[in-house]
């Protein structure tokens, strides 16, 4: 990297800086072609040795070790073989690592980049891969250009987290999603809209966890998304989805459904978004 090329990043890293609240950065970009050329400009920006680590909305992870814009090892791939510097050769190398940046970029949006130090030092002869080798190899890997749908893991075949289709049932749309959700919820109470009062309550909101909600809550609770359905009365009808998420994308996040009758709330993983929507998107084709 040349002297003047250095300078030029400093000076827009010091444009762009903002405080964070988090270790987590979203790489931008709406497509995957673009997040992929997001990613590549953080590898170019990297010059001290660093773990960084992409995480997509589907769980995905990929993590490498980058060193003065150079790829120097690989610790966990989205799936397949972790690609083996000692043995490979570097044509190989220099592919698998174009194919798992391209990947990792064409995984559900939000993508999450943290960076942090090396497990190790760096050895004299980890040379790594160039960032130029890398794009060529990129340039040849077609990306889609339209935006993928950020909530839906991007998987084939069914995953403990995808709910079978629903079908027709007597039961409320709030107590099928409080059914369904014990997939992936970690917590889930099931409330009646009239009474105020919670009908179920399972996992960490069972009464005798940390996360039961009292009556109290319960009703402030139900009080709020009443003046929530008044205040969006004509832009939002019938049953509607509200999910929450923690600043950052990590830790627990919250999923309501509401059908006027009952309110099922789910507490969940925040990476578990996709089967929070694959299960709503389910028993909206099974009302159909």
């Amino acid at each position: 990297m040349m002297d003047t090329d250095i300078l030029d990043m400093l000076e827009d890293i010091g444009r762009s800086s903002v405080a964070r609240l988090s270790p987590t950065v979203i790489v931008p970009g709406e497509t995957a072609a673009a997040r992929r050329a997001a990613v590549l400009r953080f590898i170019r920006g990297t010059i001290l040795p660093r773990r960084l680590e992409l995480t997509a909305a589907n769980g995905n992870c990929l993590k490498i070790e980058v060193n003065s814009s150079r790829i120097t090892d690989v610790f966990q791939v989205p799936s397949g073989q972790i690609p083996d510097f000692e043995t490979e050769s570097r044509t190989a190398l220099v592919d698998k690592l174009a194919q798992l940046v391209s990947d990792i970029s064409a995984a559900p949006a939000p993508l999450e980049l943290m960076s942090g130090k090396p497990a190790s030092s760096l050895e004299v002869d980890d040379v790594g891969i160039t960032l130029s080798e890398i794009e060529s190899a990129c340039a040849g890997i077609e990306l889609s250009s339209e935006p993928i749908v950020s909530v839906v893991p991007d998987v084939e075949k069914p995953s403990d987290d995808s709910p079978a289709p629903l079908a027709r049932s007597g039961n409320s749309l709030a107590q099928q999603f409080f059914e369904g959700a014990e997939r992936f919820a970690t917590g889930r109470v099931l409330v009646d809209n009239m009474e105020n009062t919670a009908v179920a309550c399972e996992g960490t909101c069972k009464p005798s966890e940390g996360m039961h909600p009292n009556q109290e809550i319960l009703t402030r609770f139900v009080s709020d998304l009443a003046g929530w359905n008044n205040d969006t009365r004509g832009e939002f009808e019938g049953p509607h989805l509200i999910v929450m998420r923690p600043s950052g994308g990590k830790g627990a996040g919250m999923a309501v459904l509401s059908d006027n009758e009952q309110i099922a709330v789910a507490i969940h993983d925040a990476r578990k978004l996709g089967a929070v929507i694959n299960l709503w998107k389910s028993l909206e084709e099974a009302e159909e």
